[in-house]
């Protein structure tokens, strides 16, 4: 579609137009990839505090009767929550990064192809070739109008298409933070058919939640 629509227009306006127009989204495209968060990590990591999330739950339903031998309850809970607390804040961060991302992609890729556009529509009128289109026409606005009207609806789909590339970095940044995943997931399978097992051990900031004030006591017997 680009290369289509920019060698039609240009026969129309002049090579200046398209290439006028490329050179907008270029420029942004390189703008925005320099602003946007690492969406493919904030994705990765969601997937990962859901699944530390639930991972709470079953231990909950499966040691049920352990945790309520040892009153541990209070901790439990204290422990869901603080996970729960952790995926909510990560998701608010994601979603108020996404609804910043989306003003500026607004601002750059509509409102600012809008202004490149109605300077690329007005070549033939008013760029250095005017005077050859207007004795091609005869000055006659009706004319002048049709034309407006037909490079306009191949500039807008010209913008659509280029629009369409520039903007979908996104998507494949969202693919890139599900695809490190299911990396991760084969990675494990292939492990489990070799017979080799890795644990992964605990962090010292989940050691550090650990309430040992219920702990019991010991008595040395005969």
């Amino acid at each position: 579609d680009i290369v289509l629509l920019s060698r039609k227009l240009a026969e129309l306006v002049g090579w200046e137009g398209p290439a006028m127009m490329i050179a907008w989204y270029f420029v942004s495209g390189i703008f925005i990839r320099f602003i946007t968060p690492t969406f493919g990590k904030l994705v990765a990591k969601q997937q990962d505090l859901e699944g530390k999330f639930r991972s709470c739950h079953s231990d909950l339903l499966n040691h049920s009767e352990e945790i309520a031998f040892y009153n541990g309850a209070r901790w439990e809970r204290k422990r869901i929550n603080n996970t729960y607390d952790e995926l909510h804040q990560h998701i608010s961060k994601t979603m108020g990064a996404r609804f910043y991302q989306g003003i500026f992609d607004s601002m750059i890729t509509k409102y600012g192809a809008v202004l490149v556009g109605y300077t690329v529509l007005g070549l033939p009128v008013f760029g250095r070739n005017s005077e050859q289109y207007l004795s091609t026409v005869s000055d006659d606005p009706s004319q002048i109008f049709r034309d407006y009207i037909r490079n306009s609806g191949m500039l807008i789909s010209l913008a659509k298409a280029i629009g369409r590339i520039v903007v979908s970095y996104k998507e494949v940044q969202n693919l890139a933070g599900y695809t490190s995943l299911v990396y991760e997931v084969e990675e494990v399978l292939c492990d489990l058919d070799q017979g080799t097992y890795k644990r992964h051990i605990v962090g010292g900031s989940d050691k550090e939640k650990v309430d040992m004030s219920q702990r019991g006591t010991y008595f040395e017997g005969d």
